[in-house]
């Protein structure tokens, strides 16, 4: 079995956010598990700066059609690989397994998709140059896949193109594809101008193609041309389904819903593991849980908090934003301040809610830190040093954040949507409370907060939360039944 990801990125080759950690801890765990894996990406200018060194030419020119003009680009090349420690191993190779599909107009800027400013004009051009690239590529090299797993809206036009421009290409005939959706809220939604650009005429500019309330959108045509949809949990599946959470194409996924399948992501261990982290002052595990303390005493003195080591510390680790609950939280703060619980922020987002963060801050400068950006090192440190994690999403297709707390013996504190509702277990592992609003929040941190005070219990509960198995060993096994079943006579699986 021939496996190709098409990806905008992959860590640690590129990344932005849960896109490039998940594709990048497929390429891995596919790697590992011995599985005939090839990755394509745009070769970025955060890509070319790190890794140029560690690829090849390989040696090809193609040319792209991009509306009336064809653009012509380039590959590099390289053989990644595994040792026993886990630790990575690229070389340059004509023969990879990892291929950046070059063009400078295109990627070689400062970000991946935007500025401050917003989003690069255009972001359309690009990521049809992209999609076509990966098939102009398997074209020219005679690359075969059993499947192409595509993943968000920079790709999803991939399925149409291998049903119509590229059909007779006897490299694809026996080719199946997925197309994964992290985040419905982001869709490729251009005017409808932009659809020259994807070579296709207004033949197609209608509801069961690229018309999207007058717009076009790109993750609409994979939805309707993948063989198999999956997202990135089970209840997310469903709950796409739905007005509430469809995010306009419900119908659409209603229509294709005998093909979608959910399917939990996880965190690399390796990365996330209390008993070696470096970056953490004390490392621990299920058999020495008390010596999770001392990374809380390091925190307290670090943040200059005045909080007792017996009261209450919980954390918010991701990005300031509407989605992620941030508004309730501000809401719900001032009263739980007054029950004793201190705060830890780190994060980024809107800018109204990076400073309601200094605000809040600024009015408690001693039961509240906040560290608006994005340091690796700390996060580590909070995960270990906190009591709980706050995850109150508006809606998480997924959630990372709430796997690496329960690995931390940090029970997490969730609204019960998506992701979150199938990997915490109410009061066994963390918390879990309905209602969008800072009341439902405030409840559920009270409860959290009364198991805190039990020590026995919560120790249980942090040691379950410790127990539960996240690892991408775990999700990858379902995926290959799912690549398994659908090259089977076009079946799903087991899932």
């Amino acid at each position: 079995m021939k496996i190709a990801l098409v990806s905008a990125e992959a860590y640690p080759f590129s990344k932005t956010g849960g896109l490039g950690d998940v594709v990048g801890a497929l390429f891995k765990e596919f790697i590992k598990a011995g599985i005939d894996v090839t990755v394509f990406l745009p070769f970025y200018r955060t890509t070319r700066q790190n890794f140029f060194s560690s690829t090849v030419n390989a040696g090809i020119v193609y040319g792209v059609a991009v509306g009336s003009t064809k653009r012509f680009g380039a590959v590099r090349t390289a053989r990644v690989s595994f040792d026993e420690e886990d630790n990575l191993k690229i070389e340059a190779s004509t023969e990879g397994n990892l291929f950046f599909i070059e063009h400078n107009d295109f990627f070689d800027r400062d970000e991946l998709y935007g500025t401050n400013h917003g989003e690069y004009l255009d972001n359309a051009e690009r990521f049809v140059f992209f999609s076509r690239a990966v098939l102009e590529i398997c074209k020219v090299m005679n690359l075969k896949f059993d499947i192409i797993h595509c993943h968000d809206w920079h790709t999803a036009l991939v399925p149409l193109y291998l049903k119509t421009f590229y059909k007779e290409c006897s490299c694809f005939e026996r080719t199946k594809t997925v197309l994964t959706i992290h985040n419905l809220g982001y869709q490729g939604i251009f005017p409808r101008e932009k659809l020259e650009i994807t070579g296709f005429g207004q033949e197609m500019f209608h509801i069961d193609g690229f018309e999207f309330y007058g717009m076009v959108n790109f993750l609409k045509v994979g939805l309707f041309n993948a063989d198999i949809i999956t997202t990135v949990s089970p209840t997310y599946a469903k709950e796409i389904l739905t007005p509430e959470y469809g995010a306009g194409l419900d119908g659409v996924l209603r229509k294709r819903k005998e093909s979608l399948v959910g399917i939990i992501n996880g965190i690399d261990y390796k990365i996330w593991n209390p008993e070696k982290d470096p970056f953490i002052v004390q490392n621990y595990g299920t058999g020495n849980i008390s010596d999770k303390q001392k990374n809380k005493q390091y925190l307290l003195s670090f943040t200059n908090l005045k909080c007792s080591i017996q009261n209450p510390l919980i954390a918010f680790i991701g990005r300031l934003t509407y989605q992620k609950g941030i508004d309730i939280i501000v809401d719900a703060i001032p009263g739980l301040i007054e029950k004793g619980v201190s705060f830890i922020f780190e994060g980024t987002g809107e800018a109204y809610y990076e400073n309601k963060i200094r605000e809040l801050q600024n009015n408690y400068p001693s039961k509240i830190y906040a560290f608006v950006g994005f340091d690796e090192a700390l996060a580590h440190k909070i995960y270990a040093g906190a009591d709980s994690l706050l995850v109150p999403s508006r809606y998480e297709p997924c959630g990372l954040s709430q796997l690496i707390a329960m690995r931390y013996g940090t029970p997490p504190v969730c609204r019960r949507t998506g992701g979150l509702s199938d990997t915490v277990e109410d009061g066994v592992t963390g918390f879990l409370f309905d209602e969008y609003s800072a009341e439902a929040l405030t409840e559920a941190v009270k409860q959290f907060c009364s198991a805190y005070e039990d020590k026995n219990r919560f120790s249980r509960i942090i040691y379950e939360a410790m127990k539960r198995d996240f690892s991408w060993s775990n999700s990858c096994k379902k995926y290959l039944e799912l690549y398994k079943g659908l090259i089977n006579e076009g079946k799903t699986g087991i899932i």
